[in-house]
């Protein structure tokens, strides 16, 4: 199957582009409670990430060279990127850390992300620190379902849905939505601007490249 041409991977794209969803987002408001429910994508984004660094490259001791040289690279670039990039301010962070900065920037609620993430370093098994968080509703299958593919699915599963179903499907659009409310509410949103512009800037010349590359 030639995927690059495929017309209902086409079609699934086109209408995740043009939701509804996004002429909702016209005010500091919905901008804060889409992002209280987004951050849950941009956390469980990085497990895919990990699944496919796992089965890419060699993750044990002792270690032992992974058949492919060049996936590995790949895979490695992109982990450099989503867990420690360039914060704007001259340090260093993940994409996820860098989007709570975000959400405290414009004062949306972190408090269920956060008492996860407490949770998941105390040990806590994932589905408990799950449902002991607080997540809003509609989010909890979707990460369920990521975490269970990253977890135990087959790596052209995982690679698919990290090289297609994610990395590029909101920044455009979200900047220009971020550009009429700022002007409109007199806001700033420089933070997350600079997460969004670092994720065009990185799929667009790195990132997506590679992840193709890699699922091919």
């Amino acid at each position: 199957m030639n995927w690059h041409n495929d017309s209902q991977l086409e079609s699934l794209r086109h209408q995740l582009v043009n939701h509804k969803l996004y002429q909702l987002l016209d005010s500091p408001k919905t901008i804060s409670i889409f992002m209280q429910h987004h951050v849950w994508c941009v956390w469980d984004f990085q497990s895919l990430l990990k699944a496919l660094q796992i089965k890419l490259t060699c993750m044990e001791i002792p270690w032992i060279p992974s058949p492919d040289p060049l996936t590995r690279r790949l895979i490695n670039e992109i982990v450099l990127g989503e867990e420690s990039d360039e914060d704007g301010i001259g340090g260093y962070l993940s994409h996820f850390e860098l989007y709570i900065k975000a959400m405290k920037e414009i004062h949306a609620d972190t408090k269920s992300i956060d008492e996860f993430i407490v949770s998941l370093r105390a040990g806590t098994p994932f589905e408990e620190a799950l449902l002991k968080s607080n997540a809003p509703p509609s989010i909890i299958p979707f990460v369920t379902q990521t975490v269970k593919l990253a977890q135990s699915g087959a790596l052209h599963c995982i690679a698919a849905a990290f090289t297609l179903g994610r990395e590029d499907l909101l920044p455009d659009l979200f900047l220009k939505i971020l550009d009429k409310t700022a002007e409109e509410f007199n806001v700033s949103y420089s933070i997350l601007t600079y997460y969004l512009n670092r994720h065009i800037e990185l799929d667009g010349d790195e990132h997506g490249p590679m992840a193709i590359s890699m699922l091919d």
